[in-house]
């Protein structure tokens, strides 16, 4: 049998609601918002994760570690196993205590199939935070708010077709979405006028520049993030351009890549790329590109990535695709604005590691940048929305 078929069939049963499921979520949104608005207990539907630190869940934990710091908010952390498999929270539950001091907060795991919704705590408002996890929060009703955080455009980390739609659907469950950046809340703006955006932070004691560095170095350094698992990210134009690039420069370029354990010869760039795979710190990660001259990333959906903003705040010039949906963040006067051309894209990489003043131009115009970019901003949007804005319905 095909095997996208059967992948897609798979992925599919995932949204698993009935028309109930539905119209019971409908009646629990609309009750909700006639319910005082409090910050007492707030439940999180996550996806699998062992460590705190990992993408998008830690912009999660953070958002939850400052509603216990301002509301005194417990949190539970509901991980939902969609395969229905036993999963150990507790290397979760360890990272969390490690990494947020602050937060109030218990794990627990919900497996489909096998637990039931009605044992998951009542809150005074949920989110969900993937799009599995928001066809689990259609069959959560014990709460008097549902909040859909959206950190990118789902659907696109598939081709169009049966994931897609049903991806796609998410966004007409009803929930008040927060997006993360203004290229994910006008996508989600096709949908629903109920969003808020806000712009993500960067932690500048973490990701620092060299003050002393005014020049590239010798050889040139960059670094990539490279992860051949995820589609948006272009890992095969990625290392067709790290070939044109090495062809052309040869020993006077060295090329690293993080965020993903891989092979080079798997891939064709032994000699070319050294894969460093995951690093075992944030400060690891603060470090390499602080010493690096250029930072690559692609990104074909609405979301940036974070990438861009730990380079610019480690003064590290960005390299990245032409995406009009984070024009709001990019442009020529800060970032290398690269067409999807293999050849095309090596040769301006070249040209700016060579060029002392066009490198040290692009990056004063990142560290300008980010140089107002705070989570506490961030979360200000979050606590708005969840504790004082109406949503669609609600009398002003």
């Amino acid at each position: 049998m095909n095997k996208q078929f059967l992948d897609d069939r798979h992925l599919l049963r995932l949204a698993d609601v009935t028309a109930a499921d539905l119209e019971r979520n409908r009646r629990a949104i609309a009750e909700g918002r006639i319910h005082p608005k409090q910050a007492h207990v707030a439940v999180w539907f996550i996806p699998p994760v062992s460590h705190a630190l990992k993408g998008g869940v830690r912009t999660v934990f953070m958002f939850a570690e400052q509603f216990s710091r301002t509301y005194d908010t417990l949190n539970h952390f509901v991980v939902y196993s969609h395969n229905g498999v036993n999963l150990d929270a507790a290397p979760l539950g360890a990272s969390l205590a490690e990494n947020f001091p602050a937060l109030r907060f218990l794990v627990r795991v919900h497996r489909r199939g096998k637990d039931r919704m009605e044992d998951i705590p009542a809150s005074n408002f949920a989110f969900c935070t993937l799009w599995t996890t928001a066809y689990l929060m259609a069959k959560y009703h014990q709460t008097s708010a549902k909040y859909y955080l959206v950190q990118d455009y789902e659907p696109n980390f598939y081709a169009a077709g049966t994931v897609f739609g049903a991806i796609e659907h998410t966004y007409r469950l009803g929930y008040s979405c927060i997006a993360n950046t203004p290229g994910v809340g006008d996508a989600c703006r096709r949908y629903t006028q109920d969003v808020v955006h806000f712009l993500p932070g960067v932690d500048t004691g973490t990701f620092r520049p060299n003050l002393l560095k005014q020049a590239t170095g010798e050889p040139k350094h960059l670094v990539l993030y490279g992860r051949p698992s995820n589609s948006r990210n272009c890992f095969a134009l990625m290392a067709e351009m790290m070939v044109h690039l090495k062809q052309r420069m040869g020993k006077d370029i060295l090329i690293q890549s993080v965020g993903e354990a891989w092979r080079e010869a798997d891939y064709g760039l032994e000699g070319v790329v050294e894969n460093l795979g995951l690093l075992g710190s944030m400060a690891e990660v603060a470090d390499l590109y602080r010493r690096a001259d250029m930072g690559l990333v692609f990104m074909m959906t609405p979301h940036p990535s974070y990438q861009p903003f730990e380079y610019m705040a480690s003064g590290c010039v960005v390299a990245t695709n032409v995406n009009d949906a984070n024009a709001w963040l990019l442009n020529d006067d800060n970032a290398l604005l690269l067409e999807p051309l293999a050849d095309v894209g090596s040769a301006r990489i070249e040209q700016v590691l060579r060029d002392v003043g066009a490198w040290a131009r692009l990056r004063e115009g990142g560290l300008q940048a980010i140089a107002g970019l705070r989570w506490e901003a961030a979360f200000d949007v979050v606590r708005k929305r969840v504790m004082e804005s109406p949503g669609p319905g609600d009398s002003v």
